[in-house]
């Protein structure tokens, strides 16, 4: 959502609405905040929060924290307390395959994981059913996210193309953060994205462990769901390295792994 038009006193008043709801120790998840400004004021929706609640993070009043779901916390120098609803429960999923994770989880990446990441436009596509992989062994990420993200004090528009590597439990081992590492040759950040159900995760602690410490190695991201169409059982738990691939890779991918729409969209961005 853009506040483009609004008066500042109209956004300073839903930035302080905000503000209000935010502990002055510790995180607030972003369900129980949204939650706790509708229950206050029925103006709030998603698009809403999410536009305010980043320009609170960008001006510096609030930084992103972890958790499911997303949370965040304030910057020391801004003092206000709040009591703060519980979580809602997750959904529970049966999966049967790794293409049933494609849709529900490509869904919470554009509607959930993007604007908790604070990017300002986004494109989502499922990219692992395009037939033969162009670049050979873990050359085609099974979801590819496109977007650019701008900042109040550092002029332009910031281009992103950020990959998702998605497992479900039955297999899951270390070499998804190789796959993953693969599709940075073309993007600027590469995540794995576990799907391991909540009643299961203790059976897995152990190769998540030993996943994040080769991923933080590298500099891949992981992402554990233990719902995939529910962003509140998500959590980060190794942020990715932010790196610029060569622009032929980064076109060569455009060209290759995503669809004429996908292009056409990222040239509007830019023209």
């Amino acid at each position: 959502m853009s506040l483009t038009g609004w008066s500042e006193e109209q956004i300073g008043n839903y930035e302080q609405l905000l503000l209000a709801q935010v502990p002055q120790e510790g995180s607030v998840g972003n369900t129980s905040l949204l939650r706790s400004l509708r229950t206050a004021n029925k103006d709030w929706n998603e698009n809403l929060y999410w536009a305010i609640r980043n320009r609170l993070i960008e001006r510096g009043h609030l930084e992103r924290g972890k958790g499911k779901g997303g949370s965040v916390r304030r910057v020391k120098t801004v003092a206000v307390v709040a009591d703060v609803p519980a979580a809602a429960q997750p959904i529970v999923d049966q999966i049967q395959a790794e293409r049933d994770l494609y849709d529900p989880m490509s869904k919470v990446i554009r509607e959930n994981w993007s604007p908790d990441s604070g990017l300002d436009a986004v494109i989502v596509e499922i990219t692992a059913q395009g037939g033969r992989r162009p670049d050979g062994k873990w050359s085609r990420p099974d979801v590819t996210l496109a977007s650019y993200k701008t900042y109040p004090y550092v002029p332009g528009r910031h281009f992103d193309l950020i990959t998702f590597e998605i497992k479900p439990t039955d297999g899951l081992d270390v070499t998804v953060v190789y796959e993953a590492l693969a599709h940075r040759r073309a993007a600027t950040r590469a995540y794995a994205l576990l799907h391991i159900p909540s009643d299961r995760r203790p059976s897995f602690e152990e190769i998540v462990d030993e996943i994040c410490l080769e991923a933080k190695r590298v500099g891949v991201g992981v992402i554990v769901a233990e719902s995939p169409n529910n962003y509140e059982t998500w959590e980060e738990l190794v942020e990715a390295t932010r790196y610029e691939p060569e622009p032929q890779r980064l076109n060569d991918f455009l060209a290759k792994q995503v669809s004429q729409g996908f292009r056409e969209q990222i040239m509007k961005w830019f023209r």
